[in-house]
Formats: structure tokens, C-alpha cells, sequence
């Protein structure tokens, strides 16, 4: 196996495995054991054991179902943080042989990292899939993983040229959708926490005219025409503002005068205006934890998320209706 096939396959076993560390052991098993793949290195033997495969097949069953149930699957997911990224590091180490020690370390290591970069994917997306209400996504997402890994790894076995270029455009895709996703999350877990943090602190929504933070309120201040007052002022989540990024934290700022989107790019406060003289459309939409705000122009269109209980408090005199959602 020459030395872009063997780094194909540790890549990809110790990728895979961070989607599902025991289809990836059990479908590497039985391929050694029934012959389904030639020419492996002799290290793989380790994974045909018989009790290694039955032991490999019983934890997939027990994942294959509590993968399939909502609340369940981000349990599980959280208890294998540490082992799917162990595990894709010592199925990496396994396939090197024997090796000189900073060999070892460095294989383990990158082993380790793969796993951990397919983990944190996976868990992440299966937390947004998670926010919708209806159970379908989520048993659709996790059957795609179980057929992705059982594929990916026999890929990789098979084919571990193939699956180097394979992996590396996998993690090319990850470093691009990684950091919105992790926006989401962030999103979504400051939705729960304000809601429960409510539960027990009964305060009013957003103050229609609070006290800015100073970079805040210096930026407003030097766009704000002469006598503009604050009708309303918030938190908020961007989901779809041009040039703000998808799930980016916001200051929703509404005034006599106009609608203010303040937000951080390249460590920089930018604000973005739209005059209340150029709405045409202006609707909200409240949510179990996120509710949305339409802000609609001829130029543009701004979609923010907010925390629920900040709805009762926006502005209804720029409403052109208020329809239900969720």
C-alpha cells in the first residue's frame, strides 16, 4: 500500500468514525473476516476477531435506535464527545503498524482530529435538525448517517485513494459550514437558556428604550438624524440580512425614523439602516423559542430571529399585520 493509500484509509476510518465509531469497526470486521476486501495490511486482522465484530454490531444496534429518537440522540452524541474521537485515534494508530514513536503520536493525533472534526458536525447538526418540532428530520438524517458510514468505510477499505480526496474535500466543506453552524448552536442554546432563565426570573421583554451598550449606542448615535427617539431596542438573531452572516448576534434597533441592524464583522461594529418611510411590508411571527420579525423595503428584505418574549413588546404601529407561526 503505497503512502497516499494508507493515509486514504487511516483519514478515512478515523473520519468516519466520528460519525459512527461502531459501523465503522463492525463493517471494517466483517470485511476482514469474510474476505470482502483484498490486499489489507495484516494490522487489520485485529478487527476480524469475532468478539471485536459481535461487540462492534451490539453497540451499532443500541445506537441505530437511540439515534432515531429526539432529545435521546444529543444524550448520546454528548457521551461519545471523548469516545469517537479516542476510538478514531487508536483505529488510526492500529493501522500503522509498528512505527517509530513520534510516528505513533503523530497518526494518533491525527486521528484523534478527524474523528473529532466529523463528531462535532455531526452533534452539531443533529441539535439544529433537533429544533424542529416534527420527528420525520431526524430519523431521516440519522438513516442517511448509518448508510453514510457503512459506505464510507467500506470506501475506504476498498478504495483509499479515492477516499483521501474524498476526505479532504469533506473537511474543506466542514471549515466552510462549521462556523454558521456553530452560530445556530449558539442560537439556539441562548433561546433555551433565556427561556429558562425566565422561568425562574419573571422580568418584562425587551425595555422599548434601554440603556445600549457604549459601542452601541456611539455607532447609533452618529447615524441617527436630529430628534430620531428609540421606540424599541434588542437582542436579535440575523436569518436573512445582505451582508450579515446567517445566525450572527444583532442589535434590532427601531426608531421614529427608521430600523436599525447593528452587527459585528471582522471584529468591527457595522450598522445597516432601512427607513421607516421605505417599508412595505412589516410582520412578525412568534415561536416557541425564536420568533421572527419581517422587515420588508423595496431594496430589501430583513428576516431577524428573537427571543419569543420580545415580541410583545415590538412596535405595532409599523405592523401591517401580525400573522401566528411557529
Amino acid at each position: 500500500m503505497d503512502a497516499i493509500s494508507q493515509l486514504g484509509s487511516i483519514l478515512g476510518l478515523s473520519f468516519i468514525s466520528g460519525i459512527n465509531l461502531y459501523a465503522t469497526v463492525a463493517v471494517t470486521g466483517l470485511c476482514v473476516r469474510n474476505g470482502l476486501v483484498t490486499g489489507l495490511p495484516p494490522q487489520f486482522q485485529v478487527f476480524g476477531n469475532d468478539a471485536v465484530i459481535f461487540i462492534a454490531l451490539l453497540l451499532y444496534a443500541v445506537e441505530f435506535f437511540a439515534d432515531k429518537i429526539q432529545g435521546l440522540d444529543i444524550l448520546w452524541d454528548g457521551l461519545h464527545t471523548f469516545i469517537r474521537p479516542l476510538g478514531g485515534a487508536l483505529i488510526a494508530l492500529i493501522q500503522v503498524g509498528e512505527a517509530s514513536a513520534p510516528v505513533e503520536v503523530i497518526v494518533f493525533l491525527l486521528g484523534a482530529a478527524m474523528a473529532s472534526a466529523a463528531h462535532a458536525t455531526k452533534a452539531g447538526t443533529r441539535l439544529v435538525v433537533n429544533a424542529s418540532p416534527e420527528p420525520v428530520s431526524n430519523i431521516v438524517v440519522s438513516m442517511g448517517e448509518d448508510i453514510g458510514a457503512v459506505a464510507y468505510t467500506y470506501l475506504a477499505l476498498s478504495h483509499p485513494r479515492l477516499t483521501f480526496f474524498l476526505t479532504l474535500a469533506c473537511l474543506v466543506l466542514i471549515a466552510i459550514l462549521l462556523p454558521m453552524l456553530f452560530r445556530t448552536i449558539r442560537m439556539l442554546l441562548g433561546s433555551l437558556f433565556f427561556r429558562l432563565k425566565r422561568f425562574f426570573v419573571r422580568e418584562s421583554g425587551a425595555d422599548p428604550a434601554p440603556a445600549l451598550p457604549l459601542e452601541v449606542d456611539r455607532v447609533l448615535d452618529a447615524e441617527k438624524e436630529t430628534g430620531e427617539t428609540i421606540l424599541w431596542a434588542g437582542k436579535a438573531f440575523a436569518a436573512g440580512i445582505p451582508s450579515v452572516r446567517r445566525s450572527a448576534r444583532i442589535y434590532l434597533v427601531m426608531t421614529s425614523l427608521s430600523v436599525y441592524c447593528l452587527y459585528r464583522r471582522w471584529f468591527r461594529l457595522r450598522i445597516r439602516r432601512m427607513p421607516r418611510s421605505e417599508i412595505r411590508q412589516y410582520r412578525c411571527y412568534p415561536g416557541r423559542l425564536l420568533g421572527r420579525c419581517l422587515v420588508k423595503s423595496h431594496a430589501e428584505t430583513w428576516l431577524v430571529r428573537l427571543y419569543s418574549p420580545f415580541m410583545e413588546s415590538l412596535p405595532r404601529d409599523l405592523a401591517i399585520s401580525v400573522e401566528p407561526g411557529s
